[in-house]
């Protein structure tokens, strides 16, 4: 069935509301433009407004096909004929980015190195012509301004902003000889020192320009002479005239130079207007360059904005090309290059077509059988008929959807048998469940100076572990915490079981070793042999003032007191075991262990479903972190260590499953203990 449309008020939405007032304005600012020009405020705001347009309506569209996707793309049809325009459309615009990123990128190396190239002769001229005004002036120092003055009149065609001065080495102003014009800057009154330690420079330096003007650039040359005191400088500043030497020899020509940290941009006026379109990529681009502030050393990076047409660069390579080096054609080889490069690309463009128009035909078919198959079938199972069987043989999704839909269909009876099956199960051990609660103290018994708090949380619906308390005088408390191995039903009944005998054997034998003994001699000969028992009996004597328990392989027991937390590790090995000896090993090993207790004494008794306790990267909160939670809150009454302890181990462990029972007994000693 085809879902509902969802209706979009725009009014009712902050996109909406926003993309109709944007339009509106839009609107009125285009016609208000077609009659007068707009002022530079305006024009801003008019910006703006057309950035915010095509936000919200792009949002607009986003939201409309959100809201209205599952509609739109109900019919197979509709999504063959979306995947047919990603499969079409897609890779030619890929093919298309991937060829203008490729040839933008060239185009820009190109530009680089020929403008780098013929800034780079520049330069190397200017250091020319500052080395042989050093060199005459080594040999004759006293014609120092006639050496440096015939060189700027020499080369005065070539370059008429040419300018030389001869600056002393250790003076300050004392010896300056200059010749040219020096409209760019004043002479140098000295050499700075980072020029005379490096004995000499040879490259750009950024000017500061004067008040009302940008800073520029200077090609500057410092070469020092034979005898050392002096430095011959040669100064060429970037102007009209350089600009136009670099175009005519490479090609490029600077539109403007930026040099932020001296405040400001020089633009230049370029010959060639940009055409409009995509194509005018290939006309523009920027060349970086370092710069040295002249009296720091400080290297000033300037940005140089070049007007280089593809065109135009293709010329002048071609140009390079030596008649030898000329293919048979008629083209020179970057040409040829590129032609091979255009034919390998539209080849590849053919075959990326041919085969997504090949693969969406074939897809569309298969799709299309599958699902009428698929939907045969599903109109079958609907009607109670389970045997049928949905044949596609595909070897891809659809084929192990056909697969599933047809285990599916042979096996709902058999789910419905085991739902069945399962639903007894679970009502089993909801049974057991109650009954194992049954076993357990419903609340802990009221002794005049004794605290009791005790904590059961089973793993599973029927649990292993078992406590419980047994009144065996006046002031007299047994306390048995135990651990049945496994899980399930079987671990509830070796539980009613151990029970049973603790209620018969507790008020014969007052010693927990003797009892230990005679309740692993009854088991022993009833557990099979997968499962045992670990136990801790205690007794505490509030008339004696005395503590006397034993352990059967259970997990030890924690008394503090006065500042001190003990643990109370007496030997003895596992309940039930039935193997040849083990009786006697039993005896022999279990021991019983007596201490006194006093007011304010906290008793812990505990299975390994608190110590064993799991975070989500397995790790244990272990015997010591136990410790460490009753000894510091021993001030507390056993309901309050119990409520910390838990706390810390809920929060150790965070969300990973509990694998184990978590049993606890919390006994504490009360002030009314001495009466």
């Amino acid at each position: 069935m085809t879902p509902p449309p969802r209706q979009l008020n725009l009014l009712h939405t902050l996109t909406g509301r926003l993309a109709l007032l944007s339009g509106a304005l839009w609107l009125v600012l285009v016609l208000v433009q077609r009659l007068v020009a707009l002022p530079p405020l305006l024009e801003i705001f008019r910006k703006v407004n057309s950035l915010a347009l095509i936000g919200s309506t792009a949002w607009l569209v986003g939201l409309i096909i959100a809201r209205n996707r599952l509609r739109l793309l109900w019919r197979v049809r509709r999504k063959l004929i979306l995947s047919y325009v990603f499969i079409g459309l897609f890779p030619v615009v890929l093919v298309v980015v991937f060829t203008l990123a490729v040839a933008f990128v060239f185009y820009t190396e190109v530009a680089t190195y020929m403008f780098n190239e013929g800034f780079s002769d520049l330069t190397d001229n200017v250091q020319q012509f500052a080395e042989t005004s050093a060199i005459e002036i080594g040999r004759s120092p006293a014609t120092v301004e006639s050496a440096i003055g015939r060189k700027v009149a020499n080369l005065k065609e070539q370059f008429s902003e040419l300018s030389m001065a001869v600056v002393p080495v250790q003076s300050r102003g004392a010896g300056v000889v200059a010749a040219g014009p020096w409209q760019h800057t004043p002479p140098p009154s000295s050499v700075p020192e980072w020029v005379a330690l490096a004995r000499g420079f040879h490259g750009v330096v950024p000017v500061a320009g004067s008040a009302g003007t940008d800073a520029h650039l200077v090609i500057r040359a410092a070469v020092l002479t034979a005898d050392g005191t002096r430095m011959v400088l040669a100064d060429l500043p970037v102007d009209t005239d350089v600009i136009t030497r670099l175009h005519d020899r490479t090609g490029t020509e600077i539109r403007g130079i930026t040099l932020r940290d001296l405040g400001g941009d020089t633009s230049f006026g370029n010959r060639s207007a940009a055409s409009p379109g995509i194509l005018s990529v290939f006309q523009h681009t920027v060349a970086s360059m370092d710069s040295r502030d002249w009296e720091t050393g400080r290297v000033v990076p300037a940005w140089i904005g070049l007007d280089a047409p593809v065109g135009r660069l293709l010329q002048r390579l071609a140009a390079a090309q030596s008649a030898s080096m000329s293919s048979p054609f008629g083209t020179s080889p970057l040409q040829a290059g590129l032609i091979s490069l255009l034919t390998v690309v539209g080849v590849l463009f053919l075959i990326i077509q041919g085969s997504a128009l090949f693969m969406g035909a074939t897809l569309a078919r298969m799709i299309t059988s599958a699902v009428h198959e698929l939907f045969t079938g599903t109109e079958r199972v609907q009607q109670g008929d389970f045997a049928h069987r949905v044949n596609i043989t595909s070897r891809d999704q659809l084929g192990d959807l056909s697969e599933s839909f047809n285990r599916m269909s042979a096996s709902i009876e058999h789910l419905l048998h085991v739902q069945r099956e399962k639903q007894r199960l679970d009502d089993e051990l909801r049974i057991a469940r109650e009954i194992q609660k049954s076993l357990l103290p419903v609340e802990p018994p009221a002794i005049d100076g004794l605290g009791i708090a005790d904590l059961c949380e089973p793993a599973r619906e029927v649990g292993g572990d078992y406590y419980d308390f047994f009144d065996i005088g006046p002031r007299q408390l047994g306390v048995l915490v135990a651990d049945v191995s496994g899980k399930g039903t079987s671990a509830a009944l070796y539980m009613a079981e151990l029970k049973g005998l603790m209620l018969a054997l507790s008020h014969t034998h007052r010693s927990p070793r003797r009892l230990l003994i005679e309740v692993n001699r009854l088991l022993s000969a009833h557990l099979d042999n997968r499962s045992f028992i670990t136990m801790t009996y205690a007794i505490v004597d509030l008339e004696r003032g005395t503590l006397t328990s034993a352990r059967a392989g259970h997990p030890p027991l924690i008394v503090a007191g006065n500042g001190v937390c003990e643990v109370v590790m007496s030997s003895g090995m596992v309940l039930g075991l039935r193997l040849p000896g083990a009786g006697d090993r039993f005896e022999a090993v279990l021991e019983e262990h007596t201490r006194p207790i006093a007011a304010g004494d906290v008793i812990v008794l505990y299975t390994d479903g608190i110590t064993e306790a799991m975070d989500q990267n397995g790790e244990l909160f272990g015997d010591a972190a136990l410790v460490r939670v009753v000894a510091g809150h021993q001030h507390l009454d056993a309901a309050g260590i119990r409520e910390r302890v838990l706390r810390e181990v809920k929060a150790f462990v965070g969300d990973a499953e509990p694998h184990d029972d978590m049993t606890m007994v919390v006994l504490k000693v009360r002030d009314d203990a001495a009466a």
